[in-house]
């Protein structure tokens, strides 16, 4: 008789995570079913608001490593980092040209760039850094991640952000699908997150799960930073719907 294996703690806060109100917003919903007042306009304003906030995540990253004790767990986030900043490894790069995304697209382009290219070829780009609810996320996610621990800090960023990141862009990618006549090549920042970020997530599910052996009351301190996370998350999508249904 085959016996499942025990659920470890890390995988259950994994499971909470993603069963959040973050990634199973009703603004994700009418951005991908096209539902909102100015479903093409509502897109344009989603992308220049989230480029405030996508536009830190590499002081996000710092500001996690910072916090690491073990040199090991820093040099997981340590390659995160360069892959944000256009450094992708050949077997990563093979698995991308699986699904049809070729190197050229994306080897050697910062993550920024490849927003700013899905922004421009959006028509976004005259709202570009004008996003008042994303400055206000990107400011109490700096504080969160400047004040945290090691664990809160890896809760945060780790399992509240890069371990679920895929379940947030799949309903966005989407809507540009649905919306937008724009190339594969102009919205490949979300396809490669979603590829390349679940990698991620997997190593900081074990870095996770080293500082939950190492203390067990780390487990805690995860929690709370990941729920912050994606608590913050949420509220970006409430403002985000109440603006597009109050115009």
């Amino acid at each position: 008789m085959n016996v499942l294996p025990t659920p470890t703690k890390v995988s259950l806060l994994l499971s909470e995570a993603e069963a959040h109100r973050a990634l199973n917003h009703p603004y994700l919903d009418a951005l991908k079913e096209g539902t909102l007042p100015d479903p093409l306009g509502a897109l344009k304003r989603f992308a220049s608001e989230y480029a405030v906030y996508t536009g830190s995540f590499q002081n996000y990253l710092l500001l996690c490593m910072s916090k690491m004790e073990d040199q090991r767990h820093r040099s997981i986030l340590l390659e995160n980092l360069c892959e944000e900043s256009g450094m992708i490894e050949e077997e990563e790069l093979l698995e991308l040209a699986e699904i049809g995304i070729p190197a050229e697209w994306v080897q050697g382009v910062p993550h920024p760039e490849l927003f700013e290219r899905f922004r421009t070829a959006l028509g976004a780009d005259e709202h570009y850094n004008t996003g008042e609810i994303a400055s206000l996320w990107k400011s109490l996610f700096l504080a969160q991640l400047k004040e945290a621990n090691a664990a809160e800090a890896l809760g945060a960023l780790g399992l509240g952000t890069e371990s679920i990141i895929k379940h947030f862009y799949r309903p966005l990618i989407e809507a540009i699908r649905n919306l937008t006549d724009l190339k594969r090549e102009d919205y490949v920042f979300f396809e490669l997150h979603a590829e390349i970020d679940d990698e991620h997530g997997k190593l900081m599910i074990q870095i996770a799960d080293d500082l939950v052996a190492e203390n067990p009351r780390n487990y805690e301190d995860m929690k709370q930073g990941m729920r912050k996370a994606l608590g913050l998350r949420s509220f970006f999508c409430d403002m985000m719907l109440n603006m597009e249904l109050n115009r």
